[in-house]
């Protein structure tokens, strides 16, 4: 659909993003401030007279009552940061950088010690294996604004950073943010933000289904700490097939107001965000506009798309309101969109898609106790109008499709830590998903035929709980069930989930972990029609399940120093009830689709396979350096109703990545 302009996005990122970027920012010092608040893991409470020191400058400050601490006037520079309180596990911050330009306010995580040091040591790097997630033990990545500034083939996307990690390959064209993981089709993976579930956050999406698109719609320096997993991940995420994007946006600095602006090629972002009143309050607001439009219509740039005009434009923002005894209340958003025009010899194309997403979040701690419930809205619309211009028929409609899904979501998790040994977690989200589709294709006869004309609603409801046990300083071990039921088709599974971790003497890690995992396709798939040669139709998509992916992972991990590590990882990934066609030679398989909706009349017997290794080399950011080298090896097969195994379309066999920097 958008093929001409694939082509060329490559070469505009390139330059945009590394040859013609200009910044803008108020309030240049030579120094900076970097401050934060300090909080358990589990309970979010915080934490006073912890200690937090910068490694190299020798300068300590000790978190107050309300767990903040601060240091002012630091010469620009990266620092380590060193964090300790009894009774808590040491922790070693690498690389944070403090500009000019901006504060740097952090939140800091500290996992309950089983057992009471006696004395402060600190020797070894946590905050990359500390993942925002505490019950993520296995195939889990942290990342956030700091990568987003070092991984520089990233363009600031977080689908593009995720490039660079082990076992995370492009699905074929650098054009597009698609990424395949570990061999599974694209469509399986699944976006969170602020804790819920979204639809896709790009632009320029790719047919029903789609998770991925030529620009995200997230800049990544909007972004606080977020995972990234591969498999097996934690009972708290479902309808995720192949990998989750946990993301979480940035909190706006709550004592001074910033500015910032970005201008390139692609287009002009901005950003401000400061103090709500004197109450700890704050907001922040991120936007950006595309000029690639301006700059085709000018022929400042020629990119010989046929008339192709490309237009795009999007805004996140946050407002976040602590109160003294009712916890924080948090109110965020994001929106976009973008449109394409083409008029060739032959046809006329205009496509336009939006996504608007808003959500307010409460969270509340006590003393053994995390609370948080989150209520999102959001409304994701694709619309598509194709005309011939040729001869005597110029004018008529080949193709109108309009797909509109407004949907809200609740979701409500409870945390209770029984002691610094055991915590549960539990929780329930209940999704209310309407849909308006509406798709005509032109037949025979130039009669257009109504594939889809839907106009309704459904439900889908999740739930589930898991347990995290410390059973020594180097032992712990997560177990959990999720259940989802999907009332469109009565669809509805059990999902265990499980992981150890486990650590030794000699700095070494092994991981393990194993769990069932499967995602729902998009309403337009289960309701659209075939019709039969007598004009009648039938809907023989509306109950076919989801397939099934059982996850098998194994890891070790072995520190070569406190700024390097090397880590192995193999996995086996069997699917089941994999969604295939019908007819004993069919050779179609929904897993190797990445977007679009079937027209072939499907069956839950298919199977599936992906198994593998991955190398990870790494060294942390140190004395102006960094690196991360990642090789893997793996294999992709799929099984239709005739039993032969054949190679999924994104069976490459072997991905490779080096960042240096």
């Amino acid at each position: 659909m958008f093929s001409p302009f694939m082509k060329k996005i490559k070469f505009i990122l390139l330059l945009a993003f590394l040859g013609f970027n200009t910044s803008i920012s108020w309030g240049q010092n030579l120094t900076q401030q970097l401050r934060g608040t300090i909080v358990d893991r589990q309970t979010k409470n915080v934490l006073a007279d912890a200690s937090v020191m910068i490694k190299d400058a020798k300068l300590i400050a000790i978190s107050d009552s309300n767990g903040k601490f601060s240091f002012s006037k630091i010469p620009i520079a990266k620092y380590d940061l060193i964090i300790t309180k009894v009774g808590y596990q040491n922790t070693l911050m690498n690389g944070i950088e403090l500009n000019s330009g901006k504060e740097v306010v952090l939140e800091i995580e500290l996992e309950e010690a089983v057992t009471i040091l006696k004395e402060v040591t600190v020797s070894s790097n946590k905050n990359k294996e500390q993942f925002h997630n505490p019950f993520a033990l296995v195939s889990t990545r942290q990342f956030g604004p700091q990568e987003a500034v070092r991984y520089a083939g990233g363009f600031q996307d977080p689908a593009r950073m995720a490039l660079a990690f082990a076992g995370v390959s492009n699905a074929g064209s650098d054009d597009n943010n698609e990424i395949v993981i570990r061999g599974n089709s694209p469509r399986g993976l699944l976006w969170r933000l602020e804790g819920i579930e979204i639809p896709n956050p790009n632009h320029f999406t790719d047919g029903q289904g789609s998770t991925s698109g030529i620009v995200s719609m997230i800049n990544a320096y909007s972004l606080a700490k977020s995972d990234f997993m591969t498999s097996a991940f934690p009972a708290n995420f479902g309808n995720g097939l192949s990998g989750v994007f946990d993301l979480n946006f940035r909190r706006g600095n709550n004592q001074k107001t910033e500015f910032n602006g970005q201008l390139s090629l692609i287009g002009l972002d901005f950003g401000m965000e400061g103090p709500i009143g004197k109450s700890g309050s704050s907001y922040r607001v991120a936007g950006r506009y595309s000029t690639l439009q301006l700059l085709l219509s000018t022929n400042i740039i020629n990119l010989n798309t046929n008339n192709y005009n490309p237009d795009f434009r999007d805004l996140n923002f946050t407002v976040d309101l602590p109160t003294k005894k009712s916890g924080v209340f948090s109110i965020w958003g994001l929106m976009g969109n973008n449109e394409t025009y083409q008029t060739t010899l032959t046809e006329k194309n205009i496509d336009k898609g939006s996504l608007n997403v808003f959500g307010i979040n409460h969270k509340i701690s006590f003393r053994k106790v995390f609370f948080k419930n989150i209520l999102s809205f959001s409304y994701q619309s694709q619309e598509n109008l194709k005309q011939n211009m040729t001869g005597g028929v110029a004018g008529l409609v080949t193709r109108q499709l309009i797909y509109k899904y407004p949907s809200l979501r609740f979701s409500s998790a409870l945390t209770y830590k029984f002691n610094n040994r055991l915590t549960m977690e539990s929780g329930i989200v209940l999704s209310d998903l309407s849909y308006n589709l509406k798709d005509n294709r032109l037949g025979s006869k130039n009669v257009l035929f109504n594939y889809l004309n839907d106009d309704g609603g459904t439900n889908f409801f999740q739930i589930y709980a898991q347990l995290l046990a410390k059973l020594s300083t180097k032992i712990k071990t997560t177990i959990g069930l999720h259940q989802y039921k999907f009332l469109l088709n009565d669809a509805t599974a059990i999902e265990p989930r499980w992981a150890l971790h486990m650590e030794n003497k000699w700095g070494g890690i092994f991981s393990t972990g194993l769990g069932v995992h499967s995602r729902l396709e998009p309403v337009s798939v289960y309701l659209f029609k075939r019709y039969a040669s007598n004009g009648s139709f039938t809907q023989p998509n509306k109950n076919i399940n989801p397939g099934t992916a059982f996850h098998y992972v194994a890891s070790y991990e072995q520190k070569i120093n406190d700024k390097t590590k090397v880590k192995l990882e193999a996995y086996i990934q069997n699917l089941a009830s994999v969604p295939i066609d019908t007819a004993y030679n069919g050779t179609y398989s929904i897993l190797n689709t990445s977007g679009g909706i079937p027209t072939n009349i499907l069956e839950n017997k298919g199977l599936g396979e992906n198994k593998g290794i991955e190398l990870t080399i790494e060294k942390f950011y140190s004395k102006n350096f960094y690196y991360l080298i990642t090789a893997s090896l793996f294999d992709s097969k799929y099984q239709n109703k005739n039993k032969i195994w054949r190679n999924t379309i994104y069976n490459n066999s072997y991905a490779g990545n080096a960042l240096i920097g």
